[in-house]
């Protein structure tokens, strides 16, 4: 009998910590394999030049969602910018019916695509943009934590696999939960006492990882935010993006989208 495979004894573990079967199980929208936990090493550049080239390329992308999700949802109290944002409003979900005419669906991208344009091109988008800025800003995080890391200091720290695969197992977590993990030590010996902490000394073995649980654990808990493990907007945005049905789709998908501005902080 062959051994099992690295992702499946990772599964394992996963499926002791948040259970088989789970919301972040592993599938995509369209039926795509993902997995469950990231195990990859993180990318490391080859010179100072090549990483701050990307890091400025995607703190430049940031700023420019930014300035695209303010100006097109408008702000609450500028009363001819939300009249101008009606009337734009309706001329682009025109617009994406519009192009939507003749057009056969042949891939998951395109009904992905179809889909947006019919159920309201122009919030849709917002929602889009929005869920960009979270992918892009965790990558600007997880940049600048390497600018500390590898670009400020002489010697490269033997840790930071540790760190990353640690939080995003309690981001993994976090989600699937709904709740901050949590990590100690047992008095009964030095081994974790928390699921969380159990979980990630048994992916630390399975990856080969030779670092301290708890000096990780507590790292990556730290890096977390409420966002990480509060469902925010995301319920009704893939709603909105797979058609769901919504009595009053301007009123209640604006709301949804200024309480998103207002949780993700961006100004």
């Amino acid at each position: 009998m062959s051994e099992k495979s690295l992702e499946d004894q990772i599964d394992e573990v996963l499926d002791e910590l948040i259970g088989p079967g789970n919301a972040l199980s592993g599938t995509g929208i369209l039926g795509s394999f993902l997995p469950r936990l990231d195990v990859s090493r993180p990318n490391i550049h080859d010179s100072k030049k090549e990483f701050l080239k990307e890091k400025n390329t995607v703190e430049a992308v940031v700023n420019s969602l930014e300035i695209t999700f303010k100006q097109l949802l408008g702000e609450k109290d500028d009363a001819a910018h939300s009249d101008m944002v009606f009337r734009l409003r309706a001329v682009v979900d025109a617009g994406g019916r519009k192009r939507l005419r003749g057009k056969a669906t042949e891939s998951g991208s395109e009904l992905a695509l179809k889909n947006i344009l019919e159920t309201g091109f122009y919030y849709n988008f917002l929602f889009v943009v929005l869920e960009g800025l979270s992918v892009y800003k965790e990558r600007l995080k997880e940049l600048k934590e390497q600018e500390v890391e590898f670009w400020t200091v002489s010697n490269r720290p033997p840790n930071y696999y540790a760190r990353t695969i640690a939080v995003r197992l309690a981001r993994l977590y976090a989600k699937a939960k709904r709740q901050k993990p949590t990590f100690g030590i047992s008095r009964e010996g030095n081994y974790p006492s928390t699921e969380f902490g159990r979980s990630l000394e048994q992916i630390f073995l399975i990856l080969g990882i030779k670092a301290s649980v708890k000096n990780a654990a507590v790292w990556a808990i730290d890096q977390l935010t409420e966002d990480d493990w509060s469902p925010g907007y995301n319920a009704l945005a893939m709603g909105s993006l797979l058609g769901a049905p919504n009595p009053n789709p301007s009123r209640t998908t604006r709301n949804a989208l200024l309480e998103a501005l207002e949780k993700r902080s961006l100004d």
